[in-house]
């Protein structure tokens, strides 16, 4: 009888999601949502805007994401996460937006990014961010805005672009970015 504002969530117990596969847009607008426990995550492939606009959140358990296929802007507006556990990435083929505006992130792990296409704007925002690992870039075709506005990025990898079409602003504003490879 009594409606809970979602704003206002600051954590949850889950024991069993069962064979959901798609549990996008789950805690969206949680901003109140500072952690998250561990749950079964092991049929989901659909992992979309999952933790979007969680201002509060400050950390996330390592999700078994095997099945995983999206990620866009899973973690977008997560102003207070600082970091990320290594998730399995290998089916994963968009992380368009996914830790857009994350501005406490100051590092992410070496996903497995072997079959993503489209990292448009992955880290724009980020303003904490310093460094990037080289991920495998051989798939992917638009790197628009990709660090754009990253005040902290120091240095970027030699990312392989023999396939990207887009680049646009891709290092815009990068304030404290010194050299580029090649």
């Amino acid at each position: 009888g009594t409606t809970i504002r979602h704003s206002y969530v600051e954590r949850f117990d889950i024991k069993t999601i069962g064979s959901v596969t798609n549990i996008g847009g789950m805690f969206q607008n949680c901003s109140s949502l500072q952690s998250v426990p561990l749950f079964n995550t092991q049929n989901v492939t659909n992992m979309i805007y999952m933790f979007n606009g969680c201002y509060s959140l400050q950390s996330v358990p390592l999700f078994n994401t095997q099945n995983v296929t999206t990620m866009v802007s899973m973690f977008a507006g997560c102003f207070s996460l600082q970091s990320v556990p290594l998730f399995n990435t290998q089916n994963v083929t968009s992380m368009l937006n996914m830790f857009r505006d994350c501005l406490s992130l100051q590092s992410v792990p070496l996903f497995n990014t072997q079959n993503v296409t489209n990292m448009s704007s992955m880290f724009q925002g980020c303003y904490s961010l310093q460094s990037v690992p080289l991920f495998n870039t051989q798939n992917v075709t638009t790197m628009s805005n990709m660090f754009q506005n990253c005040n902290s990025l120091q240095s970027v990898p030699l990312f392989n672009t023999q396939n990207v079409t887009n680049m646009s602003n891709m290092l815009q504003s990068c304030l404290s970015l010194q050299s580029v490879p090649l």
